[in-house]
């Protein structure tokens, strides 16, 4: 479902078959609050970031990147059918340093890690420490983050925004990615506890369960 419309039936549906999306939606709702500044990263077609539009209402500002053009352009239609005017779409990747990387698109997807059949794409790159600064934007409630490897790289290049504003950070961790780049959850977990956050492994598919890092969907980290 490349696009959609958050208040019909058919995205309901939409979010009864896909367990997964569906738990992502239903978390961020339960720490968005009204009036927060959220960034989205690896926003992809913009579910997250019209879920994040909606919570955090029209005295809430929603900052979505997406790198991939096709993705892209999808985020901006789902963003304005959606009427998400709050939230402004960039079509850049986050990083842990400003400048070019390289992303494979296999599908829906795209990230750091090759993959067979990937297209490669070279794109521009920004930090989050980076764009807060260039964008002036001086608070920041909520990190929401999908970027299939780059979990690290993301929160690298926001340490000051961490230090200095203690966000809620959701991230999903794709384990496997990770190990391909000699990295692991406990090395994304490592650096938030190092910053003062406390971490939860989630299960989007089992919000209600307990699951343990190395089998988790998510993390969840707040001071």
């Amino acid at each position: 479902m490349r696009s959609f419309v958050y208040d019909s039936s058919e995205f309901a549906r939409h979010l009864q078959e896909s367990p997964h999306v569906r738990g992502e939606v239903t978390f961020l709702q339960s720490i968005c609050e009204p009036g927060m500044t959220a960034l989205d990263v690896g926003a992809n077609r913009g579910v997250t970031s019209v879920t994040l539009a909606r919570a955090t209402g029209e005295n809430g500002r929603v900052w979505a990147f997406e790198p991939v053009p096709e993705h892209f352009a999808a985020l901006k239609a789902n963003l304005s059918q959606n009427n998400a005017t709050n939230a402004e779409p960039f079509q850049v990747a986050v990083a842990d340093a400003p400048g070019e990387v390289d992303l494979y698109v296999h599908g829906e997807g795209s990230g750091i890690v090759p993959a067979e059949g990937a297209q490669r794409l070279k794109v521009a790159a920004t930090t989050i420490d980076s764009f807060l600064h260039e964008h002036g934007v001086g608070r920041v409630d909520l990190i929401s983050s999908d970027c299939e490897g780059s979990e690290l790289r993301v929160l690298r290049g926001a340490e000051e925004a961490l230090a200095t504003y203690s966000p809620q950070v959701f991230c999903e961790i794709h384990h496997s990615y990770l190990s391909t780049l000699g990295k692991s959850v406990s090395d994304v977990v490592d650096y938030l506890r190092q910053l003062g956050f406390e971490i939860r492994p989630i299960s989007a598919e089992h919000l209600e369960s307990e699951v343990g890092f190395d089998e988790c969907s998510h993390i969840y980290a707040a001071r």
